[in-house]
């Protein structure tokens, strides 16, 4: 039972949903939401959960020597030793082959299946290459932006060459996650990074804790705030260029979650001393406010996507008070 247990911390249950809804959101992106079967959407979510767990168990066998200097993750399996990376590898590279199975699912002539194998593979690459490199090279936080754009792209193709639509939705996805690691994963790893030697974005910007101090240069957060910017472009662009209509609730919602994000993300630039678990808690709370604004402007296409905005803070609250016994701290991120 340990075991399992160990297995499934391993895995970052606490996001998972937000990685496996990417590929589905690429499918309802499509125009013909109609068409749409509730077993497709699954299927894809499964890959999606496989991708995630590849992903980021990857990086743990990668970074371990990073996380080991920071004794706020010895909760992670790996850290103390009851998964070992031989185990972890096996285990990641079974979720990935296994996605590619599942994958097979959509087939329905050869070159189409081979543009969506290659598709997925070339997701898988560059997270590998993100996994392997993101804390040697500065923006590699770029790469992974660019996996997941391919990811919800895959999502996409399950039901036909990707519409405009489609092509912004992984935009925002990639967006999304580009402001993941390259601000709020900084701000997470900035205590242990730095004395690694860990070559980001956030410690070339000068992103440091120095004396018990969280220092975050003007530089470090006005990327931060442009990216967020870019991205609230992008959700509202489609009502403007794309012909998709909007509704006055859809407007004031989205808009009150842009300004609850941006003030979000001033809460965790305003923390003064490095506590991992108040910034836990901001990164979550950012997390679920950011992530609900693609199914609430997709939901103009049909208003049942937008309880895919629904999956992440549920999947969040309840994976953590599972594992952790409390709803905003997840002990392994």
């Amino acid at each position: 039972m340990m075991m399992l247990r160990d297995y499934i911390e391993l895995t970052r249950l606490f996001n998972m949903g937000l990685t496996a809804v990417a590929p589905v959101l690429g499918a309802l992106s499509m125009w013909d939401v109609g068409s749409l079967e509730l077993w497709r959407l699954c299927v894809l979510f499964l890959i999606g959960s496989m991708s995630h767990i590849y992903g980021f168990v990857i990086n743990d066998v990668i970074d371990i020597r990073l996380d080991k200097l920071s004794k706020d993750l010895s909760a992670r399996p790996l850290v103390r030793g009851s998964i070992t990376r031989r185990a972890a590898v096996i285990f990641a590279i079974s979720c990935m082959i296994g996605s590619f199975l599942l994958s097979l699912v959509f087939f329905s002539d050869m070159f189409r299946y081979l543009v969506l194998a290659g598709i997925l593979f070339i997701a898988y690459f560059l997270a590998t290459v993100y996994n392997i490199a993101s804390k040697k090279y500065p923006g590699m936080d770029l790469v992974l932006a660019s996996a997941i754009f391919f990811f919800i792209l895959f999502g996409a193709w399950t039901i036909g060459a990707p519409t405009n639509l489609a092509y912004i939705v992984a935009l925002i996805g990639g967006i999304q996650v580009l402001f993941m690691n390259m601000i709020n994963g900084a701000i997470k790893d900035i205590d242990h990074d730095k004395q690694g030697s860990a070559n980001t974005v956030a410690i070339r910007l000068g992103a440091r804790v120095q004396a018990g101090t969280m220092v975050l240069p003007l530089s470090f957060k006005s990327t931060g705030y442009l990216i967020e910017v870019i991205r609230i472009v992008l959700v509202f662009l489609p009502f403007v260029f794309l012909g998709l209509s909007a509704s006055l609730w859809q407007v004031a919602l989205l808009v009150v979650l842009s300004l609850a994000t941006f003030y979000s993300i001033y809460r965790l630039f305003s923390i003064k001393t490095f506590d991992r678990a108040k910034i836990r808690k901001c990164i979550g709370i950012i997390v679920i406010f950011m992530y609900a604004t693609a199914p609430i402007m997709l939901s103009s296409l049909n208003i049942y996507i937008i309880l895919a905005a629904l999956i992440q803070p549920i999947w969040f609250f309840a994976s953590n008070l599972v594992l952790h016994k409390t709803m905003f701290e997840p002990k392994t991120m």
